[in-house]
C-alpha cells in the first residue's frame, strides 16, 4: 500500500504550484508576437469554424489541438498576446503536478517532488509555456503520456495512455518519436512480459486514430510540405546543447561554464540512473531515442530544433532529481539549493535580459504606419508577422526578387522588411543584431549593388529591420 503524501510534501507542493504559476503568468502580454505566434492569431482571430480547418490544412507541421483549444479559448481570454499565451502557460502550469505523480510513481515521492520543482522553475519549460504555440500542453501531454505507460506497465492506466497519447499525436508531429522510445523499452521487456507488447500495440492502434484521420486529411489536400531550409545543420555536440537548454534556456554559443554545467549534469543524470534501474531504461529510451533519431536524420536533411523535444526534459528533470537525492546530506542540500537557485536565476532572465526578446513585430508596425509608406515584403513569414498589428488599410506588396524591388521603387518610396539572418537550433529568440545592409537576402543586395545611387535608410527592431528605399 502506498504511503499518502505528507503534509509537509503536500505544502511544498503548493508552494511550487505558486512559484509555477507567477513565472508563466508573469508579463505574460509584455512582448510581441513573434512570426510563429502570428500564425496562432491568424487561425484563431481570422477564421471562422468553417474555415479553421482549412487554415491549419494548409501547413504540414501543424497539428491541430492546440490551435483548437486556443479558438475555443478565445471568447474567454481573448486574442491579445496575453489572451493567446494564457492557454499554454496554463497547460505547462498543469504539467507540474503531474511530473510530481509520475516521479512518484517510478522513483518514490521525493524524486517526484523535485523532479517537479525543476520543472517548475526550469526556463526552458517556462519559456515555452509562455509561448502562445503548442509547447505548453506538448509537454503536460507528454507527461500523462509516460506516466500512462508506466502505469499501464502493470496493468493499470490504459485509459489515460490511450486517452493522452492520442491528444499528444494531435498536439505535435515530433510526438511520433517518443513512441518509438517506447516501443523500444516494451520490446526489451519481452521476454519477460509477452502480453505487454501485444497491450501497448493495441493501445497505439486506437491511439494513433485521430491523428491518423488529420494526416490522411492532409495529404488528400495535396499540400506541399512545410519548408525546413531555416534550420541549421547539426553538429556532433548537438545533443548535449540540447541537455543544457533544457537546464539553463541558453546553449545557443559553447562557452566554459556551459562544458562544466554539462558534465556535472551528466554526471547527476548518470547516478540517478544507477540508483534507479527500473525507471531508468524507459527514461533513457524516452531522451536518447528521439534525439538520436532526430540527429541522425539531420545529417541529411535538418531538422533539428530544441523545443521539438520537450518531452525529453521530463527524463533530465528526474534523473537529475534522484541524482541529487543520491549525494551525501551536506551535498544533497547545497546542490539540490544550487540547481533550484540557478534554473530559478536563468528562469528571472527571460524577463530582464535583451538577449530574451521576442521579434518585435508590434513596434515595426508602428513604425510603419507613421511613417505612411507602402510596405514590401520578401517571403510571407513577414506579412503574416505583421498582420496582428497593421491596419487592415495598410497594403502589402511581394519584393521577392531584384524585378519586384524595382516594381515597388517605381511605384514612390516603400518600406522593405527584413528578418534577422541568424537562425539557431538552441536559441530561444533570435535577438542577435544584424546589419541589413550587409546581412540581407542575397536578391537585396545584388539589387542594391546595381542601384548605388537610390537613397536607403534602416531602423532596427529586436530581430528585423525596415529599410525605407527611396526616401
Amino acid at each position: 500500500m502506498k504511503r499518502k503524501p505528507q503534509p509537509w510534501t503536500l505544502a511544498a507542493l503548493g508552494a511550487l504550484l505558486l512559484a509555477g504559476f507567477f513565472l508563466r503568468v508573469h508579463a505574460l502580454g509584455r512582448q510581441s508576437l513573434w512570426v510563429d505566434e502570428a500564425y496562432t492569431w491568424g487561425v484563431v482571430a481570422r477564421t471562422s469554424w468553417r474555415d479553421v480547418w482549412a487554415a491549419m490544412l494548409a501547413v504540414s507541421d501543424v497539428s491541430p489541438l492546440a490551435y483548437v483549444i486556443a479558438k475555443l479559448g478565445a471568447p474567454l481570454f481573448s486574442v491579445t498576446e496575453f489572451g493567446l499565451r494564457l492557454t499554454g502557460a496554463l497547460a505547462g502550469w498543469l504539467a507540474i503536478p503531474v511530473v510530481y505523480r509520475l516521479g512518484r510513481a517510478m522513483m518514490g515521492g521525493r524524486v517526484g517532488a523535485l523532479a517537479a520543482a525543476i520543472v517548475a522553475v526550469s526556463p526552458f519549460a517556462v519559456w515555452y509555456s509562455q509561448d502562445a504555440r503548442p509547447y505548453g500542453l506538448y509537454l503536460l501531454l507528454s507527461a500523462l503520456a509516460l506516466w500512462g505507460c508506466w502505469r499501464a506497465r502493470g496493468g493499470r492506466g490504459w485509459a489515460l495512455f490511450i486517452a493522452s497519447s492520442a491528444a499528444l499525436y494531435l498536439t505535435h508531429y515530433v510526438a511520433a518519436l517518443f513512441v518509438y522510445a517506447q516501443a523500444a523499452h516494451i520490446l526489451t521487456q519481452l521476454r519477460r512480459s509477452p502480453k505487454l507488447l501485444r497491450q501497448w500495440a493495441g493501445a497505439q492502434a486506437v491511439a494513433v486514430l485521430p491523428v491518423a484521420a488529420w494526416v490522411a486529411a492532409f495529404l488528400a489536400q495535396r499540400q506541399l510540405l512545410t519548408s525546413l531550409s531555416w534550420i541549421p545543420p547539426v553538429t556532433i555536440l548537438t545533443p548535449l546543447q540540447t541537455l543544457w537548454n533544457f537546464a539553463s534556456g541558453d546553449a545557443a554559443r559553447w562557452s566554459l561554464p556551459m562544458i562544466a554545467g554539462v558534465l556535472v549534469l551528466l554526471a547527476l543524470m548518470a547516478l540517478g540512473a544507477r540508483t534507479h534501474r527500473t525507471a531508468r531504461a524507459l527514461l533513457l529510451w524516452w531522451l536518447i531515442l528521439p534525439l538520436l533519431a532526430a540527429w541522425l536524420f539531420s545529417l541529411r536533411r535538418p531538422a533539428y530544433v530544441d523545443r521539438y523535444f520537450l518531452p525529453g526534459l521530463l527524463t533530465v528533470a528526474l534523473l537529475l532529481a534522484a541524482g541529487l537525492l543520491r549525494l551525501p546530506r551536506l551535498w544533497r542540500v547545497a546542490g539540490t539549493a544550487l540547481t533550484l537557485a540557478g534554473l530559478l536565476i536563468a528562469s528571472t532572465r527571460l524577463y530582464t535580459d535583451p538577449q530574451f526578446a521576442k521579434e518585435d513585430w508590434r513596434g515595426a508596425a508602428a513604425a510603419i504606419q507613421a511613417d505612411g509608406l507602402k510596405v514590401g515584403v520578401p517571403d510571407v513569414e513577414s506579412a503574416l508577422g505583421l498582420t496582428p498589428y497593421i491596419a487592415p488599410q495598410v497594403k502589402f506588396s511581394f519584393a521577392r526578387n531584384a524585378a519586384e524591388l524595382s516594381a515597388r521603387l517605381a511605384e514612390g518610396p516603400f518600406v522593405l522588411i527584413l528578418r534577422s539572418p541568424h537562425e539557431s537550433a538552441h536559441a530561444l529568440t533570435e535577438s542577435v543584431p544584424f546589419e541589413p545592409l550587409t546581412e540581407g537576402p542575397g536578391f537585396f543586395l545584388q539589387w542594391r549593388a546595381a542601384h548605388a545611387g537610390v537613397p536607403l535608410s534602416v531602423r532596427r527592431f529586436t530581430g528585423l529591420a525596415l529599410v525605407v528605399v527611396g526616401k
